[in-house]
């Protein structure tokens, strides 16, 4: 009777260890605990990440726990031609640590009800820092140039064509890639439209 009381007393404390032992891990896959998509990479070291539970990005896993992969973003917009009136520029996209793309709309044409759009799409420089910044129009010649802190690097698009900006800041490069087309040219209605993508690679 002795030895069985103490062998039922060590299975039962076997089990209580192994209960205790299963409560403190349940979560954890191999061992590995999760943490939240919000999370910080320093919090994220070494740990599983969950996907994002709400937004455009539900159930996908957020761009910067994968390592070497570029982040994209897109964009589209339109806009409507003041006539004979120079339009407002309106911010196309934000881009991450360098600055902000924006384009404007304009009438170049003169004459009341007969409107001629033209596009200007501009980088504007937010880093703080000089950065580098190429750019091209369709097939044509690029121009690279430096621009500093709160400056502005513009290209113009007059008619329907492609543009690129290439921005670069201590390793740090974005290209935005886009096209324009301008609609309801010698009309009272034309409008402009920008679309595109901005692919960002960091260090």
């Amino acid at each position: 009777m002795v030895v069985a009381g103490i062998a039922l007393f060590v299975s039962l404390g076997g089990t209580s260890v192994a209960a205790v032992s299963y409560a403190t891990r349940a979560g954890s896959v191999d061992g590995k605990s999760a943490v939240y998509a919000g999370a910080s990479l320093n919090d994220a070291a070494g740990k599983l990440v969950a996907t994002n539970r709400s937004g455009t990005d539900k159930g996908r896993l957020p761009g910067k726990f994968v390592a070497d992969v570029g982040r994209t973003q897109t964009f589209s917009k339109s806009y409507e031609v003041a006539d004979n009136t120079p339009g407002a520029p309106q911010v196309v996209s934000s881009i991450k640590g360098l600055g902000q793309i924006t384009a404007t709309c304009n009438d170049q044409n003169t004459v009341a009800g007969n409107e001629d759009p033209t596009s200007t799409v501009t980088f504007i420089n937010g880093s703080g820092v000089a950065v580098n910044v190429a750019r091209r129009v369709g097939n044509g010649d690029g121009a690279i140039s430096v621009a500093l802190n709160q400056t502005a690097t513009q290209l113009t698009v007059g008619g329907s064509n492609t543009f690129e900006f290439h921005v670069e800041r201590d390793g740090q490069n974005a290209i935005i890639q886009g096209g324009i087309r301008q609609d309801g040219r010698g009309t009272p209605n034309a409008i402009c439209v920008i679309f595109g993508v901005v692919t960002q690679a960091l260090p």
